[in-house]
């Protein structure tokens, strides 16, 4: 690999602890090891999830840049149609002035965003910027759960980026049929999730008593507490599992739905068994002492959690969603899949977990062949081939001006 130094622009929201949060974070760190440069560019500054900002990292929260609503309209329809302007709010092109705005003052080589926002603001900045950079958009989801809006400016906007990161092969496919794109234009890279120093991770205290007192073993699940995540499903499930034998559901992660959650749990009578035990910076404990881990989400981009906990030896079993767990769980070899909002099958596979428990070494394998490194190597493949051929085209145009 070519130890060329490149600037990168990794581009999102915010870093408030999220899969995608993380992931770019690791990227980020990842990126700096390897002797670039790495600034991170978000819209809201806030506290960061999991992973300290890395080091060497420069940090840009961007400041609005508006200006007249029927000038910043008409510009708009120039650049991009009618529709697709009236597809973005004043705010996000506001955004998108003062992303237009570092962009001309840093000038990095390459422009990584991920989040349907950040993704639509990294190009209308590209058009409203002086500067020439490449934008290489990441996808973590498959666009029919986005708002049909963002499908729009993703078709108009996509077909432009020299690359499309998905980070599944079921995003990927998805992207492909929906936008029409060229096979070639997308690449398919997992997210770096597991790192060498996961075990001294998951050999922290986790500070839970459950995870400790002997007493009847642990349901583990994880997530963001909202619709998506379909923990309704889960909590009916552990209720029905609960009525054959002695068990308990831990749940990490916070969110609105929390109160509509332990409410579901009263009514379902499983809350003395159930505990909502809010965000924590290391799942890794939790995940290497409990007995099974679930994920009963309506779809995933990937699903980050699966492989943490197999990477920490913990039994899994997954709904069936797209995209993601499928290609994690090796289409049910590794673990169980079940169909997205069946309660009793995934009631029925917490019980064979619980009394059949597979090989953990089995399950550490395949969770550590999400490597950190691995990816990482092929993000900085695909920058560095990204800038150089960049660079190649603006030589060849300078040489036909000379000419």
């Amino acid at each position: 690999m070519d130890a060329k130094q490149v600037h990168v622009a990794l581009a999102i929201p915010h870093l408030w602890g999220g899969g995608a949060e993380r992931t770019t974070l690791r990227i980020a760190r990842g990126l700096l090891e390897r002797g670039h440069r790495v600034d991170l560019v978000v819209f809201r500054d806030g506290p960061v999830g999991g992973i300290e900002l890395p080091e060497g990292a420069r940090y840009f929260v961007l400041r609005p840049e508006r200006r007249g609503w029927l000038q910043d309209r008409r510009l708009m329809v120039r650049a991009f149609g009618l529709r697709a302007a009236f597809c973005m709010s004043g705010t996000l092109v506001g955004q998108s002035r003062g992303f237009a705005k570092y962009l001309d003052r840093e000038n990095p080589d390459c422009v990584v965003p991920s989040l349907p926002k950040m993704k639509v603001a990294a190009f209308i900045a590209g058009y409203l910027s002086s500067r020439d950079q490449s934008i290489v958009p990441v996808v973590h989801s498959n666009l029919s759960n986005r708002p049909r809006k963002y499908l729009y400016l993703y078709s108009i906007m996509f077909p432009s980026s020299e690359k499309i990161i998905a980070v599944s092969d079921g995003v990927s496919g998805d992207l492909i049929s929906r936008l029409g794109l060229k096979k070639g234009l997308v690449e398919r890279i997992y997210n770096p999730v597991v790192s060498n120093c996961i075990e001294a991770l998951a050999d922290e205290e986790a500070g839970h008593p459950w995870l400790h007192d002997g007493g009847p073993p642990i349901v583990l699940a994880a997530g963001r507490l909202s619709r998506v995540k379909d923990f309704p499903t889960l909590l009916k499930a552990f209720a029905e599992a609960a009525r054959t034998r002695s068990m308990r559901l831990i749940v990490l992660g916070d969110g609105r739905w929390r109160r509509r959650l332990e409410k579901r749990a009263r009514k379902l009578g499983v809350a003395d068994r159930v505990c909502f035990n809010g965000w924590v910076d290391n799942p890794f404990p939790f995940m290497r002492r409990a007995s099974v881990f679930v994920l009963s989400s309506r779809y995933e981009g990937f699903g980050n959690v699966l492989v943490e906990a197999l990477a920490c030896g913990c039994p899994c079993i997954s709904t069936d969603c797209p995209h993601g767990p499928a290609e994690i769980l090796e289409n049910g070899r590794i673990g169980p899949l079940v169909r997205v909002g069946d309660a009793t099958a995934l009631a029925r596979e917490i019980c064979h977990a619980l009394d059949s428990p597979p090989d953990k070494a089995i399950l550490r394998n395949r969770g550590r062949t999400f490597d950190v490194d691995d990816a990482i190597e092929r993000y900085e493949r695909l920058i560095l081939g990204v800038v150089r051929e960049r660079q190649a085209r603006r030589m060849a145009d300078d040489l036909m001006k000379a000419n």
